[in-house]
């Protein structure tokens, strides 16, 4: 499923450790709605760095979340976080460049020095 001109249901789905341990990581029809916000955030990324996005990990169901030890909390487990990592640059390069280009979100964080990890608080509402 295309999400947005650049990014797909599968993108956001796709992990290797869910693949090997033999995880569904589906996604439930009402958090597509957080992942598609998710991914209009990730179109100005996109912009602003001027390369493509590769997603390391996106949408995580509760078992998945749990086997790669992410808290209970986690925004992944809502559709509403992701690690990426792009040929831009380092993480602080893209970091530095998001918080430069004015792209706006409720948590970045340069994971490591190997991935930065975006996050959003809120939800959009579905009638």
């Amino acid at each position: 499923m295309k999400l947005t001109e650049h990014f797909t249901l599968d993108e956001f789905t796709h992990s290797t450790i869910a693949s090997r341990l033999k995880i569904d990581n589906s996604v439930p029809a009402e958090l597509v709605p957080n992942i598609q916000l998710t991914a209009i955030k990730l179109e100005l990324v996109r912009k602003a760095l001027g390369k493509p996005i590769i997603i390391t990990s996106g949408y995580r169901c509760p078992a998945l979340n749990t086997r790669v030890g992410g808290v209970s909390t986690s925004a992944h487990t809502k559709g509403l976080a992701v690690d990426f990592h792009c040929a831009y640059g380092n993480p602080k390069e893209i970091c530095q460049r998001l918080i430069d280009a004015g792209v706006q979100f409720d948590k970045l964080i340069q994971e490591h020095n190997q991935w930065v990890h975006i996050g959003l608080v809120r939800a959009i509402t579905v009638k």
